[in-house]
């Protein structure tokens, strides 16, 4: 009787904790949770990198915390199952007097490219104007006005004012932009530039044909296969054309370089801005580009590439741009660049350090590198020539904005409610659907982004990083099926 109880004991330490893990991997309830906190360790989230810009843990009467000194840091999340269909990311933190804390999801693997979501703006939450009512108690947007309007944010959605009057933060104002004086360019135009990895550009077509025609290099500097597209969207989001980006074969590091050539044209296309979207890894440098439209606006960023392998010298590439703030970034080690925008001179002593520039000009500035190997992002259009350069979005809210600007009367926002909790940690979440999400890994990357940390010599303490997986709730039934099955795989694939 006495070995009988030991075995069934045995067996039942043995089975207990097998059940209780499959239990948890297979979420009948629909939901799991998972978190990080300073200090921790967590088998699913892991602490925001890089370490040179986060503070040691610190411990204090609200708990541990961490101090990000520079941005941006990003965490890698491991979902407890590959079947969950969201993710709500919730951060308590304290966001001092920053100008705004963001989070981003990583979409995009061979671009970096993340959507981004405000949780906090310390400009608005502090501006002082009126407020439109919003009619949808789930909508995040928010419409700020200089005058005493009385209208929702779903009126001001129908019945636009100028949209140079406008300024936007984290959201996309409805309506097209239309240029009623544009005539087409009438003639083929070429731009000599290297731009390395994923880019996307705007244009705009009325009354033409599009017509791209790209020539690009497969540098084979890093493993692994460099795979792509380019494609053209509509203002609608419809895939107007597409052509794939293929491997040359060589997926070694051996620097030995392929050149390839992919033309575009679509005719009796209905007016407007259109989108291109140039995906390819960080071996696919894109060196020539052919058009026949007037404008190439490319959004956000220009990772301007080097000529090795391609000219015998490196060449000064030279570009127009609209952004206020630019940070800077060389990746060659012994790379000592410098850029130049407008009257002055932006130093770039060293390699894999962000190096800022603010730009107080009005409308647009002239830029020139010295050289390749040039990452520059800010938010705002960068065009290769002043001709090619348009920006049909309305102007974006960053720590420049002068929103004193008689000619600016509105601002149109995304931006959650927070709260605070117990131990004075503000607390604000957003939701991502994770099938728009890349992974990298095996894992979901996050971005915290802290504009305007680093030049305006501010911090943001960081307490929690909680995040609640979601799908359909199933049955105990359905959940034991489904975690057999994920055993058998397993065995399956050991064995096999």
């Amino acid at each position: 009787m006495k070995k009988l109880f030991v075995k069934s004991f045995i067996v039942i330490a043995a089975v207990v904790p097998v059940v209780w893990l499959s239990w948890l991997s297979a979420s009948p309830s629909g939901e799991r949770t998972v978190s990080w906190t300073p200090g921790s360790l967590s088998p699913f989230v892991q602490a925001p990198l890089p370490a040179e810009r986060v503070s040691e843990v610190h411990d204090s009467d609200r708990g541990t915390y961490i101090t990000i000194e520079n941005e941006p840091v990003y965490f890698s999340v491991f979902p407890p199952s590959d079947d969950f269909t969201s993710a709500e990311v919730t951060l308590e933190f304290d966001p001092h007097d920053a100008f705004a804390v963001e989070l981003g999801g990583m979409t995009n693997l061979a671009a970096y490219a993340f959507d981004f979501r405000a949780l906090s703006n310390t400009r608005l939450e502090n501006l002082g104007w009126n407020v439109l009512p919003n009619t949808d108690s789930e909508s995040t947007l928010i419409v700020f006005v200089k005058d005493d309007v009385k209208a929702a944010v779903q009126d001001f959605a129908l019945h636009q004012p100028a949209r140079t009057s406008v300024v936007t933060y984290r959201a996309t104002l409805p309506g097209t932009y239309r240029e009623s004086s544009y005539t087409p360019l009438g003639y083929e135009q070429t731009f000599s530039i290297s731009l390395r990895g994923s880019h996307e550009y705007v244009t705009y077509i009325k009354n033409e044909a599009f017509h791209l025609a790209l020539r690009y290099q497969d540098i084979n500097r890093t493993f692994g296969a460099d795979e792509g597209y380019v494609r053209v969207y509509d203002e609608n989001g419809t895939v107007m054309l597409e052509k794939a980006i293929v491997d040359d074969g060589d997926i070694s590091e051996d620097q030995t370089y392929s050149s390839h050539d992919v033309v575009l044209d679509g005719k009796n296309w209905p007016e407007g801005v259109y989108r291109v979207e140039l995906s390819g890894t960080s071996d696919i440098v894109w060196r020539q580009f052919t058009t026949s439209q007037r404008y190439m606006a490319f959004k956000n960023r220009l990772y301007v590439g080097d000529d090795v392998g391609y000219l015998s010298v490196d060449r000064k590439t030279s570009f127009v741009t609209n952004s206020k703030s630019i940070a800077f970034e060389t990746f060659h080690a012994d790379s000592a660049h410098h850029v130049t925008l407008g009257a002055s001179t932006v130093d770039i002593p060293q390699s894999h350090v962000l190096t800022r520039a603010t730009i107080p000009d009005n409308g647009t500035v002239a830029g020139l590198t010295d050289a390749g190997d040039i990452k520059m992002t800010g938010e705002g259009k960068f065009a290769p020539s002043a001709q090619a350069f348009f920006d049909p979005d309305p102007r974006p809210l960053t720590t420049q904005t002068n929103l004193d600007d008689p000619t600016t009367r509105y601002v149109y926002a995304n931006l959650p409610k927070s709260t605070m909790n117990a131990d004075g940690w503000r607390v604000a979440d957003t939701t991502f659907h994770l099938a728009d999400l890349a992974k990298e890994t095996g894992a979901y990357k996050f971005a915290l982004s802290l504009p305007g940390l680093a030049t305006d010599a501010q911090s943001v303490d960081v307490h929690r990083f909680t995040i609640t997986f979601r799908k359909d709730p199933i049955s105990l039934f359905a959940a034991i099926k489904l975690e057999l099955r994920r055993w058998r795989g397993a065995v399956y694939d050991r064995l096999f």
